[in-house]
């Protein structure tokens, strides 16, 4: 008799506005989603988690829903908290390879080494360094703020295992779809405030960088410029059903019969010329990204690009960016590569595009 016991948490993704809990189960068929919930706090969430007691009841409401199983969770703390910092060190003849990251990565910190807590996702050997030199992706967090958010998911009713961070859980979501070779793959998840960009192969993480610019951009613009709309809601829906079309349509005949018509041409027009000056930042942050990884790595072939998160409700993104960067681009939906079990349904699936890094961290299985 086959065991499908679920041994998977609660996945929950706090950022600065916005909470996401997804919970998997196993199936003969692989993974299934049993539960997720959203919620949107109504004030940026300051970088003290005791300054959010909202917190608590947000995510108090979200674990109500009856799908969801047990008290185990794993969690991200918000971007505010953490400190990236990609290194290289040669480890002394005395030193251990720990002790040689703690001393490497003291440098950069803005806060006493005693009061961090540090974990580095990507270690490798350096090959243009000289014997026992190695690159690293060092995140650190001052404990302090880890327990405070431990506290706060146990005054939640919760229980949290680990504490992960985005990167791994964007790799860990995104390896579980596609194969990572040694040729190098940018992945980035686009968020509502803030982005976080990646460039990753089989062994490491090349690059990575988080950064403020998130779709809530877009939907200002759009409101501030088109004073017939009125809601978000309604600037949401132009960016899916318009967003850069109209890159497309530059560059179509003007002949062919399936073009839009004159009315839909106009709106789209309109969509792209109030967008794409900040769409435009998006690329230059990824340009600058590149170039980074490039330096270091000359001759490097990109794979292709893979955009998550709130990328899929911006309409032919993807294709936009691969005309500007000249890498194959394609915009993913995780939810819709996975099965949903116990009514967890969207009225319309891309609804479900933004738990992508949720999904990638309630995928961490707890032994």
């Amino acid at each position: 008799m086959l065991n499908f016991k679920s041994n998977y948490p609660i996945g929950i993704d706090i950022s600065s506005r916005n909470i996401y809990a997804v919970q998997l189960k196993k199936t003969r068929q692989g993974f299934a989603v049993r539960a997720l919930a959203h919620r949107e706090i109504e004030t940026e969430i300051d970088s003290s988690p005791d300054a959010n007691p909202g917190l608590v009841y947000a995510v108090k409401k979200m674990t109500k829903n009856r799908n969801f199983r047990g008290k185990s969770a794993v969690l991200h703390i918000p971007v505010k908290n953490l400190s990236v910092l990609p290194i290289r060190f040669q480890v002394g003849k005395t030193e251990t390879l720990e002790e040689a990251i703690l001393r490497e990565s003291e440098k950069y910190l803005s806060f006493p080494l005693e009061e961090a807590a540090i974990d580095y996702p990507s270690l490798t050997p350096d090959v243009n360094g000289d014997g026992n030199a190695y690159r690293a992706t060092v995140i650190a967090v001052q404990r302090k703020y880890i327990e405070q958010y431990l506290q706060l998911m146990k005054k939640a009713g919760l229980v949290v295992d680990v504490v992960d961070y985005r990167v791994s859980s964007l790799i860990r979501l995104h390896k579980h779809f596609y194969k990572v070779t040694q040729h190098p793959v940018i992945l980035c998840n686009i968020g509502y405030f803030g982005s976080m960009l990646a460039v990753v192969n089989e062994e490491s993480i090349l690059g990575q960088r988080y950064i403020p610019w998130g779709v809530h951009t877009l939907i200002e613009k759009i409101l501030a410029n088109l004073e017939l709309l009125d809601s978000k809601d309604n600037a949401k829906l132009l960016l899916k059903t318009h967003g850069l079309a109209y890159d497309d349509l530059k560059s179509a005949d003007s002949a062919d019969d399936s073009l839009p018509d004159a009315t839909m041409v106009n709106m789209r027009r309109a969509i792209f010329q109030v967008i794409t000056p900040s769409i435009d930042e998006l690329v230059f942050e990824f340009q600058k990204m590149i170039s980074g990884v490039m330096s270091e790595q000359q001759h490097t072939a990109f794979e292709g690009m893979y955009m998550y998160g709130h990328a899929a409700l911006i309409h032919h993104l993807d294709r936009y960016f691969e005309r500007r960067l000249s890498i194959p681009t394609r915009g993913i939906n995780p939810m819709t590569m996975v099965a949903l079990s116990g009514g967890n349904k969207f009225s319309d699936i891309d609804e479900g595009a933004p738990f992508a890094l949720a999904l990638g961290l309630a995928m961490r299985e707890i032994k």
